[in-house]
């Protein structure tokens, strides 16, 4: 009869052991003074399960989805009594969403993010919510104020990598038209949208962004914003505003004629609309600008938008007006700036010796001073202002020797030399042209000529004519030659004429006394004589 009742009374003592153990955790759980980690642990005040009984803390959201559906016994948890087992336990059962867990939250341990800033296990504490903690900056991230009433997981993946997976924008805003996302690497709307941030901060992203950073540097008034052109949603290439709806129908050179001119994107790029000298070498490649010796100044002659927008280009003239009256009155007043500038263009002329330029109109002169050393430069007589030749200088600016010993007669040098080459001319090349009276005499067969006894002008040459001595010996002169009163030749001949003979040469004055002797002789020299073998 006694063992029966020994069993009955280990059995009641096991129940008041269970039942002991179990009020053992209860007060574990109320009184601890460990405080639950997570969101729960860093609540300030009293700490919220203090008066809180097993059954109502086995009601907050967290236990109910571990208790009830699947059943999971509180020692899978709790194994050291009822105290808050941190989240080392999720990790026993979440291993593919701790290992996909992407929600790094803050960078110190007082606000990094673990299971339980998520997932509350407490009751009458309100499940957290995304924007609960995003409404304001979190970090390095902007508070979130578009989309903050959509579902975060629409987009957000907190356990899975990619983290991201963004919906498609056009499931909800379909008034919208994606034509700006129709290109290569395109993120869709997300080129200009931040997924958060307010919608009109992409007006300004346009070209703060990595797409359109060129063309870089200050913009033009009016073009300094994406905007002004292109409309939001409707960026396509082929869809922004006129010209002309800002600049209305602008005059331009040569529209009427050329239709290149008559668009404004031929010359005008949108976004650097300033054109230069440079966009016109993009359809005139044949031309190669050289004026002033400055390449590249198409509009200093050709306005686009100013002055005769009918005329090809302006007078040469309205810039050079040093030069001549009009386009037809340079170089000494007559001839043309084509004449010599033929190409507009590249106006320059090469002088080079001055034989090449000038020989475009002066031929025959160029070709007669090559070998002339002295007068092959032009401009040595004519100054080298080509648009204002000088008149010729005197032969004596150069030839000062000659100036100096020309004889009475032969002070004009164009009198006997050709002006360009120096040359005689043909009418002068014997003395005869001009003196055909001294031609004759007794010196007007002699070998040499008159060069015998003249010069025309130094410094080469006789300074003056020599002496009969010099040639006629007295000592070997026939006849009366050698009477001492017939020394001085000069009293009975002259260089160019024959001797005088004649009575009234020999009486005049020096034979006097002779005046009547045989007066019907008209010649002294019949008897008195001057010759071998009279």
């Amino acid at each position: 009869m006694m063992k029966p009742r020994g069993n009955l009374l280990y059995a009641l003592l096991g129940l008041l052991f269970v039942a002991a153990l179990a009020l053992s955790g209860l007060t574990a759980c109320s009184s601890s003074n460990e405080a639950p980690s997570g969101a729960d642990a860093g609540d300030s005040g009293p700490r919220e399960h203090e008066s809180e009984t097993w059954s109502e803390i086995r009601l907050g959201l967290g236990h109910q989805q571990h208790i009830n559906d699947p059943k999971i016994v509180c020692t899978s948890c709790h194994e050291n009594g009822f105290k808050n087992p941190g989240t080392k336990p999720c990790l026993v059962c979440h291993t593919k969403q701790a290992a996909g867990q992407t929600h790094a939250g803050g960078a110190t341990p007082e606000t990094k993010t673990d299971c339980l800033t998520c997932h509350t296990f407490w009751p009458r504490k309100t499940t957290p919510t995304c924007i609960g903690c995003h409404e304001k900056a979190q970090g390095k991230l902007a508070a979130v104020t578009e989309h903050r009433t959509t579902e975060c997981n629409s987009c957000h993946k907190v356990h899975e990598k990619p983290a991201v997976k963004a919906m498609d924008c056009t499931s909800c805003h379909k008034q919208r038209s994606p034509l700006h996302a129709a290109h290569d690497g395109s993120k869709g709307c997300l080129d200009c949208h931040s997924a958060h941030g307010a919608a009109v901060t992409a007006r300004t992203s346009c070209s703060s962004s990595s797409c359109h950073t060129k063309p870089a540097g200050p913009k033009p008034a009016m073009h300094d914003s994406c905007l002004t052109c292109h409309t939001p949603h409707q960026f396509a290439a082929s869809a922004p505003a006129t010209c002309i709806s800002c600049h209305k129908q602008k005059p331009t050179l040569l529209a009427a004629t050329v239709p290149a001119h008559a668009k404004c994107n031929t010359c005008h790029v949108p976004h650097s609309p300033k054109a230069t000298d440079a966009t016109c070498s993009n359809c005139h490649t044949n031309v190669h600008v050289n004026h002033g010796g400055e390449k590249g100044t198409c509009t200093s002659c050709h306005a686009p938008h100013s002055g005769n927008l009918n005329a090809k280009g302006p007078a040469c003239t309205t810039c050079h007006q040093n030069v001549a009256a009009s386009d037809k009155a340079a170089h000494a007043g007559g001839t043309a700036c084509v004449a010599c500038h033929t190409t507009p263009h590249a106006p320059q002329v090469t002088r080079g010796d001055g034989t090449v330029f000038c020989a475009r109109c002066h031929a025959p002169i160029t070709r007669i001073t090559a070998a002339s050393l002295g007068h092959k430069d032009c401009a040595k007589c004519h100054g080298a202002a080509t648009h204002k030749p000088t008149k010729a200088p005197a032969c004596a600016t150069c030839h000062a020797a000659e100036a100096s010993t020309a004889h009475a007669g032969h002070q004009q040098c164009t009198t006997c030399h050709e002006k360009h080459d120096g040359k005689l001319l043909a009418n002068a090349k014997t003395c005869a042209s001009c003196h055909a009276q001294k031609t004759g005499g007794p010196h007007g067969a002699i070998q040499g000529g008159c060069a015998n006894c003249h010069r025309p002008h130094g410094p080469k040459g006789l300074d003056a004519p020599p002496t009969c001595a010099t040639c006629h010996d007295r000592a070997k002169l026939p006849g009366l030659h050698r009477a001492s009163s017939h020394a001085d030749c000069n009293k009975c001949h002259t260089s160019h004429a024959p001797p005088h003979p004649d009575r009234a040469t020999c009486t005049g004055s020096c034979h006097v006394d002779r005046r009547n002797h045989q007066p019907a002789a008209s010649a002294c020299n019949g008897c008195h004589v001057f010759r071998r073998g009279t």
